[in-house]
């Protein structure tokens, strides 16, 4: 029966903890857990790690736990050529330099996040935390002949545990120093013969957190959200359906912003500032110069510490999503018809000071509603030495927003209060077509070619107006009364396109897959919304990649390999710029070409079956090309053309270590630690001093005590060293936005499974 089987996952040895290695999704290995084949499902098929052509990661669900990595930015941390950006609550991945670096909320990713291979199409979607999950695949470079939703810079694939055949349950309770406690878990139960049902739920709750408001006197960063998930599957002989609704409500404490001062007294722009010294004295220079009110600046200074805000509004969530979705397939023999059906709805309500400060100089308010419906279909077997994959994909959002900024208070010269907010308030949606095939022909029992294609067909229509409004926020969507009307549209436009991927695997050896592929990925047009300033269009982008690899174990998989050289050619960037168009607020425009070559290669040692060493090292070379786009900076005007693109860091590093101590009886003791480095990179696109994020490093350590029984008891620290790392970075025309990692953090975590 289907509920007898066990999936284990091999992530480079088996119980690591936020490693960063190739890991392997493994169903029914050896008795042994050694010796057997890994099989992995990338490609939407069974299949050796050996002879799959992608640059894949991936972690099992205890990985995950033991990593607390229940959002975008945990995960990335461990991710080679990874890194993630929460601006606005809009957490989204970059990988190998290629990502969305915004505050709007209406544009889709260039790094897909698939749940349950559902697309989810905005950042926001992704703040609903990831639990109960079975594992985590994270894909690099243009996917479109594999998934429903074509992107240009990778995909990463979450997977929660289905409900199976066998009664069970557990739960995880973790909580730290900073008064932030989770709880997840699940229980499933069989229903009949055939049928099972699993429901799965996660709450975090806080009371203080890491940050200090001098404003309201109280500590901030306390979590609130609750997520639960219901599932029934029915296995049928050679068919399954799994039903699928969650739920989730968010009203956490995000993130403060810093905004050190940029002005001197005189109301130039201060030393500091123009010669990236900031970071050493945030108070150096003033919010808003000579143009504050009174004669001191009192309050318009930033506090040192990045832990500690100042401000009148605060940094909130009010958010609520739901989703249904249907999975349906049937096994002809030889070939699988796969169904998946889903409707997605999420409202999205938040506040945040954007200037942090005790005045409504730039406090802002958000609300987006989409609901979005998907379908895919896909036929996928085996005819000879044909391995094929065809599919097709539709998705239709409907997407409503209403965001407003707050400058009652603002005296720079030329703002508000003749009308008190910047605002925008429109209606986006979106049609997506396409069809794709994956095809992969074995030449010889060591060759084979692999052949995709896609045709994507993509509309995209908006109506809504930016203006200049009054302070009466109203009803739940805050809109406001326009005042000055700024800019208005009601229009569509149609994107279609032909990508493609093409690769040759050879395996010189059982263990060894040298590989070569090209592929190319797109990325609808659309439109930027900026408050208060003017629409703008933007043209697709297109992505080439070219990439060489090789994996590879020996002397008995002591040891495992694998390396990877890439070049991406990137033609119409989208690109959030500063723009005369839009003087306060940046917005997104296509800037020309960017050229990237780079380089990974990781080694994973493990001596014995109590110790696992991994190390990792990834390279960048990224510059913008054919570009005559020139940008106004607090530098004056500078031009992009060579100038190094958003977080593309040259180096990238990971290391780690686990082993384990049997202590008799049932008990082992597994001691783990891991850390990352991240060399400096820009976070503005003009390349400037002030556009720098430093380099960093952090490290992770946990302690274990596990039972074979079922039941673990860990003490753990997370950026144990307490280093600062600066995430996010907006140097906006009139005021600087800064976002940075979180401190140390220490707890303890229990879990239980039966």
């Amino acid at each position: 029966m289907m509920g007898g089987r066990k999936s284990l996952l091999l992530a480079t040895a088996g119980l690591m903890s936020g490693l960063t290695v190739p890991g392997v999704w493994a169903q029914d290995a050896a008795a042994d857990g050694v010796s057997g084949e890994i099989i992995v499902t990338a490609q939407k098929r069974a299949q050796s790690v050996q002879d799959v052509p992608l640059s894949i990661t991936a972690f099992g669900g205890d990985d995950l736990r033991r990593m607390q990595a229940n959002d975008v930015g945990a995960i990335a941390e461990h991710v080679a050529n990874v890194v993630a950006t929460t601006s606005a609550n809009l957490p989204a991945f970059t990988i190998r330099g290629i990502g969305l670096n915004e505050f709007a909320s209406n544009f889709d990713s260039p790094v897909a996040v698939h749940v349950d291979e559902i697309y989810k199409s905005k950042p926001y979607m992704a703040t609903i935390p990831f639990f109960d999950v079975e594992r985590v695949e994270a894909l690099k470079g243009p996917q479109g002949t594999l998934f429903g939703r074509n992107t240009t810079g990778g995909s990463v694939n979450f997977y929660t545990n289905a409900p199976v055949l066998e009664n069970g349950g557990g739960f995880n309770l973790s909580g730290d120093n900073h008064g932030r406690f989770k709880m997840d878990g699940h229980a499933n139960l069989v229903l009949a013969d055939n049928l099972a049902a699993r429901f799965s739920y996660f709450v975090a709750q806080g009371s203080g957190g890491p940050y200090h408001n001098d404003y309201t006197g109280k500590d901030y960063g306390a979590p609130n959200q609750y997520a639960g998930r219901l599932q029934i599957k029915w296995f049928g002989e050679n068919s399954s359906i799994r039903l699928t609704a969650y739920g989730f409500r968010d009203k956490s404490e995000l993130t403060p912003y810093k905004s050190p001062g940029i002005f001197t007294e005189t109301g130039a722009y201060c030393a500091p500032l123009l010669n990236g010294t900031l970071d050493s004295d945030r108070s150096a220079c003033l919010k808003y110069g000579p143009f504050a009110p009174g004669t001191d600046n009192s309050g318009l200074r930033e506090t040192q510490s990045i832990r500690k805000a100042n401000a009148d509004y605060g940094w909130k969530a009010n958010n609520t999503a739901y989703g249904f979705s249907m999975r349906a397939s049937h096994d002809f023999g030889g070939a699988e018809l796969t169904s998946i059906t889903s409707y997605d709805y999420f409202r999205r309500a938040q506040t945040e000071d954007s200037d942090n400060s005790p005045y409504a100089t730039v406090n802002t308010d958000y609300y987006s509603r989409i609901q979005e419906f998907t379908q895919e279909l896909r036929l996928a077997g085996k005819t000879g030495r044909l391995n094929y994959l065809i599919g097709g994909f539709y998705e239709h959002d409907n997407l409503s927003e209403a965001n407003s900024g707050n400058t009652i208070d603002n005296p720079i010269a030329g703002l508000p209060p003749f009308a008190p907010r910047l605002a925008a308030d429109f209606v986006q949606k979106v049609r997506s077509l396409a069809l794709f095939t994956h095809n992969e022909y074995e030449l010889l029992p060591s060759l084979s070619v692999v052949a995709g294609l896609r045709y994507t067909n993509d509309k995209t229509s908006l109506n809504g107006s930016t203006y200049l409004g009054a302070n009466d926020p109203q009803g739940r969507a805050h809109r406001v009364t326009p005042v000055v009307p700024v800019d208005a549209a009601d229009t569509q436009r149609t994107d279609e396109t032909t990508s493609f991927r093409g690769g040759i695997n050879w395996k010189p050896a059982r263990n060894q897959l040298i590989y070569a592929s090209v592929s190319r990925g797109f990325r609808s047009g659309g439109y930027s919304v900026p408050f208060g300033g003017v629409i703008t269009e933007f043209v697709p982008e297109r992505l080439t990649a070219y990439e060489l690899g090789y994996k590879g174990s020996m002397l008995d998989r002591l040891v495992t390999l694998n390396a990877a050289v890439f070049r991406y050619d990137y033609k119409n960037l989208q690109v959030n710029v500063d723009d005369p168009t839009s003087p306060l607020v940046p917005v997104t425009r296509n800037i020309g070409s960017s050229r990237t070559t780079g380089a990974e290669a990781d080694i994973t040692v493990r001596p014995d079956n109590s110790l696992t060493l991994t190390a990792g090292l990834s390279y960048l070379d990224a510059e913008f090309r054919k570009t005559d786009r020139a940008i106004t900076t607090y530098a004056g005007v500078i031009p992009l053309e060579g100038k190094r693109p958003v977080n593309t860091p040259k180096w990238t590093a990971q290391m780690g270590a686990q082993k384990t101590f049997a202590l008799g009886g049932d008990l082992d003791l597994i001691a783990q630690t891991d850390a990352r480095y991240t060399s400096a990179r820009y976070l503005e696109s003009t390349g400037q001093i002030f556009d720098r994020a430093p380099s960093y490093w952090i490290q992770n350590a946990r302690v274990a005590l596990a039972s074979s029984k079922g039941w673990e008891f860990a003490v753990w620290g997370r950026n144990i060293w307490d280093k600062n790392y600066m995430t996010y970075l907006n140097n906006v025309s009139f005021f600087r936005v800064e976002i940075y990692g979180d401190p140390a953090a220490y707890g303890a975590s229990f879990s239980v499974k039966f």
